[in-house]
């Protein structure tokens, strides 16, 4: 019998086509490991040989034929990662006389990659040695991928409750889950606060219990939305809460459908988030460009306005002009005619009244050409150009031909900037010709320097005149305001009005450094880049 068995099991071990065995159980037993395609190995410790059956030898990915391999055959099929785990644990059943199970990986020669299940049982002689292990390996490699794929997705459920739990918890929005009958089953704190409650207060109660008037306004939107299982978006929604008492508060509420698979209603997401400053916001911003509108309005009826009175303040220059000057030319003509006609029998006395009658109608005729120059000059046009502002002081002092005696210094340093050159030579033409014209002495001394103070420079036009006390520096600048006390007709007062015009006109300031008998310097500021406005 026992060759019977041994016959059989070598039939099954080496895949053999036989006759059936007279054994039924036997043949029964191989029919079925066949049909569960186990495979069968069996290990003789003594000889190191293993005996393994056709599906063993498919699963390990062996060529077919060979039943009687080494274990080295076998465990260079184990993964490497898993063999010493899988040496460890058939060694200690070994040791400790105790069935061997074990879970691993197999490598086929192609690099494919499957997982096995292995059973086995040790056998031992009288002497308690063990001399050969049986047993079954089966592939589980689907079971395995099923395992994976459940644990990636568990973790993935895992990681998605705790995102949600992490939004319910920070979210600086409302947030809240109702059940199909408008109770809430789940709210954050944000939301609980809005409210004026606290979280447990609201859980198991309906919102018509919770907030009756915003419970009402909105369960139309909650059973729209369980019957349609669409969502409804951005909905404003006004109302007083617990937490401020006879406050009306304004929120945009969004309601989303959570669903079965089968499109069974569960409930109602609800994302919640208070506009109420944002409202008063808007409707502050909404008062204020309707201000803005009446303003510009305003504005530009006062442009049209100032344009109009701009036309008229030129018409009216020009007839001021014509009106004054034409009568100051007929004196002046007249006293002309009665210093020719009376040279002879006019005395001295006669002839000086009359030099000064024409000397006072000069400097009336200046003071008119100043006043319109003065009243024209912010609406006159400039043209911006490259000004070598060297070149044009040197042109300056040309037309002012001072003394041969005076002295005109000019800094080495001085810069070229795009400039509106006619108003610039404006300035230093007057400060320039004031230093000259005023000066005590024939052999003065001025002299015109820079500083660059980053978007500006700094002019200063110097000179070692008789110089001008303190109390008078802020007079020099006003209009028809003169320290001279003669009445000579280039003297009217308006020169540095006009200057100090254009520098501020330009973005500019001026001031003047001086003390008696020092000295005066006139200092002012130019920007590098022209202002657009003329």
């Amino acid at each position: 019998m026992a060759s019977q068995f041994s016959s059989t099991w070598d039939t099954c071990l080496s895949s053999q086509s036989a006759a059936p065995s007279p054994d039924t159980l036997l043949e029964r037993l191989c029919l079925a490991i066949d049909a569960a395609k186990i495979g069968i190995w069996d290990w003789h410790l003594t000889t190191d040989q293993v005996f393994w059956n056709h599906h063993h030898e498919q699963l390990f990915g062996y060529l077919p034929g060979q039943p009687l391999r080494t274990h080295s055959d076998w465990i260079q099929r184990v993964h490497p990662d898993d063999r010493a785990r899988v040496e460890a644990t058939m060694q200690a059943a070994l040791k400790e006389c105790q069935p061997c199970h074990c879970e691993y990986r197999i490598v086929h020669p192609d690099g494919q990659v499957y997982w096995v299940e292995s059973f086995g049982q040790a056998h031992f002689d009288s002497t308690g040695q063990p001399v050969r292990m049986v047993g079954t390996v089966t592939d589980i490699t689907t079971r395995k991928q099923t395992e994976a794929a459940l644990r990636q997705s568990e973790e993935l459920a895992q990681w998605r409750l705790a995102e949600i739990e992490a939004l319910y918890a920070t979210a600086p929005i409302g947030l809240c889950f109702l059940d199909t009958q408008f109770r809430y089953r789940r709210i954050n704190q944000y939301l609980a606060e809005i409210n004026g409650l606290p979280v447990e207060a609201h859980v198991g109660h309906t919102v018509r219990e919770i907030l009756p008037e915003l419970g009402e306004v909105q369960e139309p939107y909650f059973r729209q939305v369980l019957q349609t299982g669409v969502p409804i978006l951005d909905i404003q929604i006004c109302g007083k809460t617990p937490a401020q008492p006879g406050v009306e508060r304004v929120w945009l509420v969004s309601y989303y459908p959570l669903q079965q698979a089968d499109g069974t209603a569960l409930g109602i997401n609800i994302v919640a988030q208070e506009i109420t400053e944002r409202q008063q916001s808007e409707l502050a911003l909404q008062e204020r460009n309707l201000e803005l509108t009446r303003l510009n309005s305003t504005l530009t009826g006062l442009a049209t306005l100032l344009d109009k009175r701009n036309r008229e303040l030129d018409q009216f220059a020009y007839i001021v002009s014509h009106d004054l000057k034409a009568p100051l030319r007929g004196i002046a003509n007249l006293s002309q005619w009665l210093e020719e006609d009376l040279q002879s029998s006019l005395p001295p006395e006669g002839q000086e009244q009359l030099r000064l009658l024409r000397q006072r109608v000069q400097r009336m005729n200046a003071l008119v050409d100043g006043l319109l120059q003065y009243s024209r000059l912010e609406r006159s046009e400039a043209e911006v150009e490259t000004v070598d502002v060297e070149k044009l002081l040197r042109d300056i002092v040309d037309l002012l031909n001072p003394p041969a005696t005076f002295t005109i210094e000019l800094a080495p340093n001085l810069p070229v900037l795009l400039a509106k050159r006619l108003r610039l030579e404006q300035v230093f033409t007057n400060l320039i010709g004031n230093a000259i014209k005023h000066h005590p002495r024939l052999d003065g001394r001025v002299r015109v320097s820079v500083a660059d103070q980053g978007d500006f420079y700094a002019f200063a036009v110097s000179d070692d005149g008789a110089g001008i006390a303190p109390e008078f520096h802020d007079r020099v600048f006003a209009i028809f305001q003169t320290l001279d006390a003669s009445h000579s007709t280039d003297n009217t007062g308006i020169g540095l009005a006009i200057v100090k015009k254009i520098v501020e006109t330009e973005g500019g300031v001026i001031w003047l450094e001086s003390e008696l008998g020092k000295g005066t310097t006139f200092c002012f500021t130019w920007s590098k880049q022209p202002l657009l406005t003329p």
